[in-house]
């Protein structure tokens, strides 16, 4: 079952746009669980939309990696692709150090407030086990770097690319501690940043995403039927 956002989605999409926004939202957000069939008439009732929408939404969907179509077996939502995480992620922290870089040059005392403001909010939604909101005011905490520096066609790209690895982020939040962990390490870059401690700052963004790499070994052999492995013995997670 997923959750019906047709209400939520901007008046100047047209259906299309809001079947497929829908369904993303209900995958990143693990509401559609990997390896969940997806039944076209099923969501067509559900959305009150046609068919040709949903067909055209699985379409982008399969595209972007993450529906499988299986011919003559149905389709399904994309197990999550350790290799396909790694390269998410590898994206994220090429761009997002630079960002970072020229951020810690330009930045104003209101971004600075702004990253504070979002640590706050953390901890708020992760004692009201709020899991969803903790990864939103996760995003918006990195956001600020890229915002900053006028770069928000970077984030955005990041954003679009990272459905395997936003998932996963949202099941290691599900782990109170290692959020808690995060938390404590933007804590360290945001003290960093004000110290000028560049090279400190670079080797803790590092460290934030390395550290994942580490929790997503620990994730696929906890909710295997969640993950796609192929080639398990030749293959290793690289750490950055």
């Amino acid at each position: 079952m997923f959750t019906n956002s047709m209400n939520s989605v901007p008046s100047s999409y047209n259906i299309g746009d809001i079947v497929y926004f829908t369904l993303l939202d209900n995958i990143v957000n693990l509401n559609l669980k990997p390896g969940d069939a997806l039944n076209v008439k099923s969501i067509s009732e559900q959305l009150n939309v046609s068919r040709t929408p949903v067909r055209d939404a699985l379409i982008k969907l399969a595209k972007e990696g993450l529906v499988d179509v299986f011919p003559q077996k149905g389709t399904s939502v994309s197990r999550i692709d350790i290799r396909r995480v790694e390269e998410e992620l590898f994206l994220r922290l090429s761009l997002e150090v630079r960002a970072v870089s020229v951020f810690m040059q330009e930045y104003q005392h209101s971004h600075i407030d702004s990253l504070q403001a979002f640590i706050d909010k953390q901890v708020e939604a992760l004692e009201a086990k709020d899991y969803l909101s903790c990864l939103e005011y996760d995003d918006k905490f990195h956001h600020v770097f890229f915002n900053a520096i006028n770069k928000n066609m970077c984030w955005n790209t990041i954003q679009s690319l990272s459905g395997h690895y936003r998932r996963v982020r949202l099941m290691s939040i599900w782990d109170h501690d290692i959020f808690l962990g995060v938390i404590e390490q933007h804590k360290h870059m945001l003290q960093n940043i004000t110290a000028c401690n560049i090279d400190i700052v670079r080797q803790l963004f590092l460290e934030h995403s390395s550290k994942l790499v580490k929790e997503i070994e620990t994730l696929s052999e906890k909710y295997p039927e969640y993950f796609k492995i192929e080639n398990e013995t030749s293959f290793q997670l690289k750490t950055f």
